[in-house]
């Protein structure tokens, strides 16, 4: 058995903030700016800043995604950066708010796997074959590039 099989909720937190502090720390420091700097641009003080990145404080959703900003983050570094921290993405939420079939899409997967009728393996499976839609319907619809479209 694993210790990380007992960790408490608390203590998983805490590990959050720990590898997201430790990661924004490193993606300012690899852009040569302060936190200072970085404070100002989001109008918050740099004793906060500090704080997140030592771990003392948890970013708010809408500070995650202006960090991401800031540092110029594409769309997978933003949601590697809220992952760190437990989070769903912001812009995730965003997109769930305006589909409305996918709330019962989601409602009933998850109903599925709770009443046993569905396992997480196969739950996964979904996933993974919704993710390779996904990539296929964009390779189809957007111009690649190659093409020098995007």
């Amino acid at each position: 058995m694993s210790d990380f099989e007992n960790i408490t909720d608390d203590e998983l937190l805490r590990l959050r903030q720990i590898r997201g502090g430790e990661y924004l720390s490193a993606l300012r420091n690899e852009r040569n700016l302060t936190q200072r700097t970085v404070a100002a641009r989001l109008a918050i003080s740099f004793q906060y800043l500090s704080e997140i990145e030592k771990a003392k404080k948890s970013p708010s959703d809408l500070l995650i995604r202006e960090l991401a900003e800031i540092y110029e983050l594409d769309i997978e570094g933003e949601v590697d950066l809220y992952h760190r921290y437990g989070r769903i993405p912001l812009p995730t939420m965003e997109e769930l708010k305006e589909q409305e079939s996918t709330h019962l899409v989601l409602a009933q997967l998850g109903q599925l796997v709770k009443t046993g009728k569905m396992t997480d393996e196969q739950r996964q499976e979904f996933y993974t074959e919704f993710d390779r839609m996904y990539r296929d319907f964009i390779a189809r619809v957007l111009p690649s590039k190659e093409d020098g479209k995007l």
